[in-house]
């Protein structure tokens, strides 16, 4: 054989042997991107598209963390399919609104301070340590530690998840820096002025909010989605600081202004309404002094408004509230209950003055959806719902979103 043939030979044998080597490297990786995940997902499904939005896109895998973070709390319930079905609409969405803040930051110009960088990078490790945390601790509290065992249990966990360590930390930050772009897009917005028009706006608060009261039937009947108590247990949530009261006044309503008197017995209440029957006192004036112990008195505005079915967070008693609906607008009535002794002898008795009163709180007469600016801090956040609303206007949700139901499946 000469020497042009041995190297002829030699380039072929070589190429041959890097054919392989790719076509095994290929192999390799194919098994790799088809091996599937605690859901029975490979490589392909999870990076799939499920949800799309305001030129932004969801994963699979991030949506399923999402998906089963908000799942966790029906675990124990069951849920109509079309309430799962909202669930996993809702989990897309909450990703597609994470996304799209930055987007949206990004052209109006806003970015994070290096501190905020730094604080959202610092709380995705927090959580990433604390899987670490937990594992570790398992196995040392069940006398199984060691770092293969540990490390077999952590593989475990992102297999479960279907996401690697590195992915989970990336969507764990910009999740944190989410947070801080919301808070920069409000302000810019507050400074600037809105990017829609305050017609706009009442439009969508009016009919938000009516949409939540009732449902509308077949027949053009409606059905209301509030019951008896739920307009006075949001004020008293909302008092307290946990949640934001019920927008809307129901028709049946009337409005008083409130008193509560706590004295230690019956003749000395009756002599506190005796100075305001006499005119030594006036309402008003005993309604802003100490003597009056109404738990919200300062808390949320008067007059309230009282349904027949929906006081008792003020009084108990349906009898207060039929003599204050059978007063004429701007007079007092008044209610003594009878004297309550407690386990040490001591003895309360509990009065209540109440006046017959209008109202302006509410769009359209004094029922109806409660003015927009009537509680201060609705305003925001009915502006960055009506935002969401905007962005998620074209928003698109794939079948294979539906199809995932994780443990609510």
């Amino acid at each position: 054989m000469s020497k042009t043939q041995r190297n002829k030979k030699l380039t072929r044998n070589l190429m041959i042997c890097a054919i392989t080597v790719l076509v095994i490297a290929a192999l390799v990786f194919l098994i790799i991107l088809t091996q599937q995940d605690g859901a029975g997902m490979n490589c392909f499904q999870r990076n799939a598209t499920v949800a799309s939005a305001d030129g932004v896109k969801v994963t699979m895998s991030e949506y399923r963390l999402t998906y089963d973070m908000l799942a966790q709390s029906y675990s124990t319930a069951t849920l109509t399919d079309e309430q799962v079905k909202t669930l996993q609409e809702n989990a897309a969405r909450q990703v597609l609104v994470q996304k799209i803040y930055a987007k949206e930051a990004k052209a109006l110009g806003i970015t994070l301070t290096d501190e905020q960088k730094e604080a959202a990078r610092t709380s995705a490790q927090q959580q990433i340590d604390s899987v670490k945390e937990y594992y570790r601790d398992s196995l040392i509290s069940s006398g199984t530690y060691s770092k293969t065992a540990l490390d077999k249990q952590i593989a475990a966990y992102y297999e479960r998840i279907g996401m690697t360590e590195g992915g989970y930390l990336a969507f764990l930050t910009e999740s944190a820096e989410a947070s801080y772009y919301s808070e920069a897009i409000t302000a810019y917005y507050e400074e600037n002025g809105n990017d829609f028009s305050e017609q706009e706006l009442l439009d969508y608060y009016r009919e938000t909010v009516e949409e939540s009261m009732y449902t509308e039937n077949e027949d053009g009947t409606k059905t209301a989605n509030y019951s008896e108590g739920d307009y006075w247990y949001s004020l008293m949530l909302y008092s307290i600081g946990y949640s934001s009261p019920m927008l809307y006044v129901p028709e049946d309503f009337i409005y008083i202004d409130f008193i509560k008197i706590e004295k230690g017995s019956t003749e000395e209440v009756n002599e506190v309404i005796e100075k305001v029957n006499s005119g030594e006192m006036s309402f008003d004036e005993l309604m802003a002094s100490d003597e009056n112990k109404d738990t919200y008195r300062g808390e949320i505005q008067s007059p309230y408004p009282i349904g027949k079915n929906d006081h008792a967070q003020l009084f108990s008693s349906d009898e207060i509230f039929e003599a204050a609906k059978a007063l004429e607008v701007g007079s007092v009535g008044t209610f003594v209950e009878e004297p309550v002794e407690a386990e040490d002898g001591t003895v309360t008795v509990t009065a209540y003055l109440f006046r017959r009163a209008t109202s302006d709180m509410c769009m359209d007469g004094e029922t109806g959806v409660i003015k927009l600016d009537f509680y201060p801090e609705i305003r925001s956040s009915i502006e960055n719902e009506y935002r969401f609303e905007k962005w998620l206007g074209d928003v698109r949700f794939e079948d294979a979103l539906y199809a995932y139901k994780g443990a609510l499946g």
